[in-house]
């Protein structure tokens, strides 16, 4: 049994912003049922989180959309080339929205809450659920 030990205050003083309490609840809710990220390619550890934020705010900085400082890149898209992310500037903070590509723009997804239950139900059936195809590890690197 491999717990996910992510350094919350590492994170936000490298990357200069704070981590959404909805955010450390979901990593909480993944060691307590025991699922394996990495195995998805979802950011599972500090170095990759800090890894995937530094690399989507060096890729992007100069895209349509910008990619803002206060993003937070938690470790999945959509499979299509697009990235979900929470704001970070609040431990409050509770909404994913979608960097989008093709058609370039900011998408309104849902709460963190809806989100993060959205991808527990997944990694219990081993995402073969309803939203199996709605979600896709952004950690290819990690392979």
């Amino acid at each position: 049994m491999t717990m996910i030990n992510i350094d919350f205050e590492a994170i936000e003083k490298e990357l200069g912003l704070v981590v959404p309490n909805v955010y450390r609840n979901f990593i909480e809710s993944v060691n307590t049922e025991n699922y394996q990220l990495a195995s998805y390619g979802i950011y599972d550890s500090t170095e990759s989180i800090l890894k995937g934020n530094k690399i989507l705010r060096e890729k992007l900085f100069d895209a349509e959309p910008e990619w803002e400082l206060e993003y937070f890149d938690f470790g999945i898209g959509d499979g299509c080339g697009n990235f979900y992310f929470l704001h970070a500037t609040h431990t409050e903070d509770d909404l994913v929205e979608l960097w989008s590509h093709d058609p370039e723009g900011i998408e309104e997804v849902s709460s963190g809450s809806v989100f993060f239950k959205r991808i527990i139900a997944e990694l219990a059936v081993d995402f073969t659920g309803p939203d199996k195809h709605s979600f896709q590890g952004n950690a290819s690197w990690q392979k």
